[in-house]
């Protein structure tokens, strides 16, 4: 015979109470309910004719209440409040347990403590289901600032928690960011986030890093480029040049690394034409101030299991300010010879006695050098009525005071001009595919100059060297 009571609780479409002579609430039931979570708890004594029935109910009853995201209704006679799984409630775990209270445990009833539990949505105003959110900011050495923004959404009416997440976060994090430093450009390094099994809690975490420089040639934040890194090195050397103030080339390698973001493209090689590479150059013209310069090198690596880019670009040039002279080595050797008559002398004392006259001698002065300038130049003549005219290598510099005397006239005493040897030698460095080039040209040098004395102009003694008495050896 039916029982009616005016409560009645209905889940996972089993109702307690109300108009059931089988299950039948017994006294109160307990509603917990906070900004999370909604806890019921209810007591239900089963009423059955005999054992059969009473096994069979209280199986029933178990299973119905052990089960998982399932809908939950309280009917209390005059109002109605209904919880959809999934609408709103989530991730419902209904739990039963049997009492073991002798004033109900008899003949054929038994009684039960039914505990159900679900997730409440994060539905307060404007949260758009945001339930938690905390944020970590740290600095480099150099200041720059980084920032780790972790947090969760929950399901709610309208939308999952993954998509809760997916339309409403960036719109949250820029607002926190802005609040960290509103004048700093942040960029977005790494994001994960997991959801549970019915959606209903999306976790996440993001973690930004301060942009310094820029992405791009247009752009500190490029929409293409994430996590970048710019490096220059300078390889200047200054070897001994034989001139002063001389300004040689330099090198200087511009190195770029960076991830392209996928969902704005996928192609490397344009990537790199289109941003990486001009970033570079720019880089590269504002920062060293070269009058010219040109690509000597160039190393890119694509890595596409990770769509990842390496860029390595080395660059010769001249610093703004030098000469067309960049290179210069010079030396003067004397180069002397002469020839002596021996007469040798019989002695029985001394065996290497002899008579030394007087032959000639030749004393030359050899000049080499090897110039190398940015531009064009030509070989030179010296003899035959020729001057050596250059465009920027000019003549000779002196060496150790001494410098270079004879010219395209013969003297009858001094230094003449014997041999020249002028080589020119034309390079083109660089890249010379849609790059500049620089002209180098090495001018290679060899003069030599003779000298001689008029006869009968003095500069000896003229006779042969003679010992002590005539004809004799001492």
């Amino acid at each position: 015979m039916a029982v009616n009571n005016p409560f009645k609780i209905t889940y996972n479409s089993t109702a307690i109470g109300g108009t059931s002579d089988t299950y039948q609430l017994l006294g109160p039931y307990v509603i917990d309910k906070s900004y999370r979570v909604l806890r019921v708890v209810f007591d239900v004594i089963v009423v059955a004719s005999n054992a059969s029935t009473l096994r069979s109910l209280s199986d029933t009853l178990e299973t119905k209440f052990r089960e998982r995201d399932k809908n939950l209704e309280i009917d209390t006679g005059s109002s109605v409040f209904t919880w959809t799984a999934g609408t709103h409630y989530f991730n419902p775990v209904s739990s039963i347990a049997k009492s073991g209270d002798s004033e109900t445990d008899r003949g054929f009833s038994r009684a039960y403590t039914i505990a159900i539990e679900a997730e409440l949505p994060s539905d307060a105003s404007g949260d758009n289901g945001l339930l938690e959110i905390k944020s970590n900011v740290g600095f480099e050495a150099s200041r720059q600032k980084t920032a780790t923004i972790e947090g969760s959404y929950t399901s709610t009416a309208s939308a999952n928690s993954k998509a809760n997440y997916l339309a409403n976060a960036d719109t949250k994090i820029n607002a926190i960011l802005a609040a960290i430093d509103g004048t700093a450009t942040w960029e977005l390094l790494e994001e994960d986030f997991d959801f549970d099994r019915n959606t209903a809690n999306t976790n996440f975490v993001r973690q930004y890093i301060e942009l310094l420089f820029k992405e791009s040639e247009s752009a500190l934040d490029d929409t293409h480029i994430r996590d970048h890194r710019v490096i220059f090195t300078d390889l200047s050397q200054h070897p001994a040049d034989s001139r002063e103030s001389i300004q040689r080339l330099r090198r200087v390698v511009g190195s770029y690394e960076c991830s392209i973001d996928i969902d704005q493209t996928t192609d490397l090689q344009a990537a790199f034409t289109d941003k990486v590479k001009p970033v570079i150059l720019q880089t590269f013209k504002t920062t060293f101030s070269p009058s010219v310069f040109c690509l000597e090198d160039r190393k890119i690596s694509y890595d596409e299991t990770t769509k990842k880019l390496s860029a390595s670009l080395q660059f010769l040039y001249q610093k703004e300010g030098g000469e067309a002279v960049v290179e210069i080595s010079q030396s003067c050797a004397y180069r002397e010879q002469r020839t002596i008559d021996y007469t040798p002398v019989h002695s029985s004392s001394n065996e290497t006695a002899a008579y030394a006259d007087p032959g000639w001698a030749t004393i030359e002065r050899v000049w080499t050098r090897t110039v190398v300038v940015l531009g064009d130049e030509t070989p030179q003549r010296r003899i035959g009525g020729q001057t050596a005219s250059y465009n920027d290598a000019g003549d000779f510099d002196s060496v150790g005071g001494i410098k270079i005397e004879g010219t395209r006239e013969i003297v009858e005493a001094g230094w003449n001009i014997v041999s020249n040897v002028s080589q020119v030698t034309e390079r083109w460095m660089g890249d010379p595919t849609e790059e500049e080039q620089i002209k180098l040209t090495s001018l290679t040098e060899t003069v030599v100059e003779r000298f001689n004395q008029k006869p009968g102009s003095g500069g000896g003694s003229g006779g042969p060297i003679r010992p002590g008495g005539p004809g004799t050896v001492s």
